[in-house]
């Protein structure tokens, strides 16, 4: 049923910290910028000077200045676009490292769980309210899965009390029959004495 003023898909936040994304998206567009920034400034101050260089050769020479512009540009984009590419690719990866490294504990956390290992919990440092509500489940499972072997433990031991009985039973049992089997032996060798 769908309700009235609700868009029909809502978009789900399990792992989105906002304050992490928008300070990704802010450090990455800051890096980018500063990067075009600090390219344009270079770019101005250096083809100032070649120009103010060549008025003075002026009287020799005449350059338009797409002549003395164009070499200076690609020796400084070769230069820029390279750092700016690298610090966004720093940037990135350390923010995706630490988006990463919480997750990767979650994993962790969960295979030891799997394997019956209740030591280790979520820190709290993991965004939202996941690492609360796993913890909580986590101690709720650890509860039932040490009340299960307690039960498992004392079941062991009244099928082992109850296994020793069925020994004894079953060794009466064949001293009886061995008994039986004396008495019966004894009987006819006591009836071969009659006269």
């Amino acid at each position: 049923m769908k309700r009235i003023g609700q868009p029909a898909f809502r978009r789900r936040k399990f792992f989105i910290n906002r304050k992490l994304q928008s300070r990704f998206i802010a450090g990455f567009t800051l890096a980018v910028l500063l990067g075009l920034t600090a390219n344009l400034l270079v770019s101005y101050f250096l083809i100032d000077r070649e120009l103010n260089e060549e008025l003075y050769k002026i009287h020799i020479k005449i350059r338009t200045t797409s002549e003395i512009a164009v070499p200076i540009l690609l020796k400084l984009s070769a230069v820029t676009i390279p750092a700016i590419l690298a610090a966004s690719a720093v940037i990135g990866f350390f923010l995706t490292r630490r988006i990463e490294m919480p997750l990767l504990q979650f994993k962790d956390v969960i295979q030891s769980r799997s394997r019956g290992d209740f030591s280790k919990d979520l820190s709290k440092n993991m965004p939202g309210e996941l690492p609360a509500a796993f913890n909580g489940m986590s101690r709720s499972l650890e509860a039932v899965f040490s009340s299960l072997k307690k039960s498992a433990s004392i079941l062991d031991k009244e099928s082992g009390r109850l296994a020793k009985p069925e020994a004894a039973r079953a060794e009466l049992k064949n001293a009886l029959e061995a008994i039986t089997e004396a008495r019966k032996s004894i009987s006819l060798e006591i009836s071969k004495f009659k006269v």
